[in-house]
């Protein structure tokens, strides 16, 4: 074949890769690596520090201050692994080439941060984790900025894009929801009868970092006919300067950015004082693997019903909707809500509501890369996917630091007995102050003004440039 013949076909391949329409398994197989990496990263999230304090046997002053520094360092990998991402041409596709390469390294690491290593200090421990902690979680970066950065090529249309980035975060709460039912069961069973059970975790991790791997390679498979090599031209590629300011100078992106900062710093606030309520104010422990079964059940509701409500009233007015009910049901709580069960329920329908956004952030996000693609003549949707993942890891930081000075301020030294004083700033930190974080994305999201029908006309001109330059 001539070197005009190459030319030919991939510019008819670019025209058919414009004209992709969504199928809904297609839909659901680009969502399959959610399972996996939600079983993976949930352990990860909620009991690497557990497994470092009393497996590793580490201090906690050390596995405090890892944690902070690992955290730091993830998020600032957030905009740097989508900027290397849109300026690299790998030959199995733009993103696709990171969807088959990152999670590989995403399941050694993972895999290598739950095993013990022997014969070492305690301080070459502490480097060990950190190692892997930190290349693990930027090439969980690499993996979730390539696949979200497909996310407008794949729902090239309003409702093809609410139906794909919907159906990845039904797969994803589907998983948490998983790991609620059988995560610490399967562990204590994979351990036997060690007693600190560190097997049961390496084994658990080495089967589902595995199976991220897997679902990965599913979603890139997914994704081929979008994705195939020479579709992006080199020259739409923007410099490193172009995608600083596609960020910062896209309102819509900050606006939108902002909003999602309230929304999971309130989420994950409330889930991290869950204990504390329990303990202190409810004085009922046993019901705090049911209390977050809630949370996880509220927000997959949530994710079915969110993109029903986008579809007849837009993307913004499901937002609103959605800050502000997770704004009230937590106030509410904290009226109303002492009675255990009675905290269960509001605090489940504040998840609900937390799930109406999580259903079409994708979408909303897409939007935004269309922007800034149509307002500068450069694609550069690695960039503005991956920060997607920014307001998650700096609402982790927030939270964690929130849940330190409040439980400061109101006197909390652990395992003092449950005073008056003490519950009612437990039921205060609880509720109100995750209530105040949503009450700001809710403020946010009423200045996000990017309408629908001024995208559609902004993508038919996006379609005709590319045309042109095929």
């Amino acid at each position: 074949m001539s070197v005009n013949n190459v030319g030919s076909a991939a510019s008819i391949e670019n025209v058919r890769s414009s004209e992709f329409s969504l199928s809904t398994g297609r839909a659901t197989a680009f969502g399959a690596a959610e399972v996996g990496f939600g079983l993976m990263m949930q352990v990860a999230v909620s009991y690497f520090a557990y497994f470092l304090t009393d497996i590793a046997l580490l201090g906690p002053a050390i596995v405090g201050t890892m944690l902070l520094i690992n955290r730091i360092v993830d998020a600032i990998s957030v905009p740097l692994t989508g900027a290397i991402i849109e300026k690299s041409n790998l030959p199995w596709g733009k993103y696709r080439s990171w969807m088959m390469i990152a999670p590989a390294v995403v399941a050694f690491c993972f895999i290598m941060m739950f095993r013990v290593p022997s014969g070492m200090s305690e301080v070459a421990m502490a480097i060990y984790f950190s190692v892997f902690y930190m290349l693990g979680h930027i090439f969980v970066n690499f993996s979730y900025a390539s696949r979200f950065s497909l996310l407008p090529a794949m729902g090239n249309t309003p409702k093809s894009r609410i139906m794909v980035a919907s159906r990845t975060n039904q797969m994803n709460t589907a998983s948490r929801i998983l790991f609620s039912l059988i995560s610490l069961p399967l562990i204590m069973w994979l351990g036997g009868e060690e007693v600190r059970n560190a097997r049961g975790f390496f084994l658990y991790m080495l089967i589902f970092a595995t199976l991220q791997w897997v679902g990965y390679m599913i979603s890139a498979r997914a994704a081929k006919p979008v994705d195939i090599p020479g579709r992006w031209p080199k020259k739409n590629v923007p410099t490193g300067r172009e995608m600083i300011n596609q960020v910062v100078t896209n309102k819509h992106l900050i606006i939108l950015m902002l909003a999602e900062l309230g929304r999971f710093t309130a989420a994950l606030s409330l889930a991290g004082f869950a204990v504390y309520f329990y303990q202190y104010v409810a004085g009922d422990m046993a019901l705090v693997s049911m209390y977050f079964l809630s949370l996880t059940v509220g927000g997959f509701v949530g994710n079915l019903i969110g993109p029903q409500i986008a579809k007849r009233l837009g993307t913004k007015k499901t937002y609103i909707i959605g800050l502000f009910g997770q704004a009230f049901f937590l106030v509410l709580a904290y009226f109303i809500g002492r009675e255990p069960m009675a905290f269960l329920a509001l605090s489940g329908l504040a998840s609900l509501s937390s799930g109406f956004g999580f259903s079409i952030s994708g979408a909303v996000y897409s939007d935004c890369a269309d922007y800034a693609e149509w307002k500068t003549g450069k694609s550069a949707k690695g960039i503005v996917m991956s920060l997607s993942a920014f307001p998650i890891k700096i609402a982790m930081v927030i939270s964690g630091s929130i849940a330190a000075y409040a439980l400061a301020a109101i006197g909390y030294v652990g395992g003092m007995p449950p005073t008056p004083e003490i519950q009612q700033g437990v039921a205060l930190i609880a509720t109100l102050l995750p209530a105040v974080a949503a009450v700001f994305g809710f403020i946010c999201i009423l200045f996000y003004n990017l309408k629908q029908d001024d995208l559609e006309i902004m993508k038919e001109e996006i379609k005709e440039r590319q045309s042109q330059q095929a």
